[in-house]
């Protein structure tokens, strides 16, 4: 009882938490880091810039944490809706959090799907700052065209979406981290940072699509050299299987050569024959 009471009260104080009163509280000039703000505001930077620079390149890695978070909070919310207590909206949060984080890292573009969802949501509710349910619905018509076209052009909109995203969370984080105000200033640090990002992540897939064209075309050139050594086999075998016929028709064409010499040795000893006969007929007649 005492633990379903503790997982309550920690749900109402996620609840409370408004994180826009935290960032415009760290965005005042009067106020004064405390060591943890500053560690989380690093971390958040460093992540930020992992999403902008290697959106497309770690999207399965993406996907899974953010189908896990985004299942968590679908969970815990549509169990609070049908009325579950703490541990009941925790496991309901777990369980989904854990198939969408296994579908997305497993199941290509189920991750691309999730990931530009949650990232054009989460920048649309930033620049929309929705007040009432029309807001709220447009924002999520935004998340949602956005992923369902993702899945159709994977690497264009993918590209796009993790960019603008990290470059979001880094320069928000990187900007409270720096001595500086003016929305200026943000607004620069975060255009520059997603111009980087997209550039990054354009270079690495276009050298992912270079390595892929090679080892394509070591594969066809492979299977041309295979080809061509079969085609050579086949020769030869029937350059062996041609050789007996060749030996036998040298032999024939020997034989008749054999037989032709002979039969004109033949006609020369008739000959002489002849000669003689003659020779000997002529004697007698002088004899006579």
């Amino acid at each position: 009882m005492n633990s379903i009471m503790d997982v309550s009260e920690l749900f109402d104080t996620i609840r409370e938490i408004d994180l826009n009163g935290v960032i415009r509280e760290i965005g005042r000039d009067s106020h004064v880091l405390t060591q943890t703000e500053i560690i989380a505001l690093a971390v958040t930077g460093v992540l930020g810039l992992l999403i902008c620079l290697l959106g497309l390149k770690m999207i399965r890695v993406w996907a899974a944490l953010t189908g896990l978070a985004f299942g968590f909070a679908a969970g815990v919310t549509a169990g609070g809706l049908l009325g579950l207590n703490g541990t009941g909206m925790l496991i309901t949060g777990g369980v989904l959090g854990l198939i969408l984080a296994v579908l997305g890292a497993a199941l290509y573009r189920v991750g691309v799907f999730l990931t530009v969802f949650v990232s054009a949501g989460s920048i649309s509710t930033y620049l929309i700052v929705p007040q009432d349910w029309i807001g709220a619905a447009i924002c999520l018509a935004i998340a949602l065209v956005a992923a369902i076209l993702a899945v159709r052009f994977v690497t264009a909109l993918t590209i796009i979406a993790t960019s603008v995203y990290g470059a979001a969370i880094a320069g928000t984080a990187i900007y409270h981290l720096l001595p500086v105000t003016g929305d200026v200033i943000l607004i620069a640090l975060c255009a520059g940072i997603c111009i980087i990002g997209i550039l990054v992540q354009l270079l690495l897939e276009s050298r992912k699509q270079k390595k892929k064209s090679l080892k394509k075309a070591a594969e066809i050139r492979e299977e041309k050299s295979t080809a061509n050594e079969v085609e050579r086999a086949r020769a030869m075998m029937a350059d062996l299987d041609e050789m007996p016929e060749r030996s036998e028709e040298v032999s024939s064409d020997e034989e008749r050569g054999e037989e032709y010499a002979g039969e004109e040795h033949e006609e020369e000893y008739e000959e002489d024959d002849l000669e003689d006969d003659d020779l000997t007929i002529i004697d007698l007649d002088d004899e006579k």
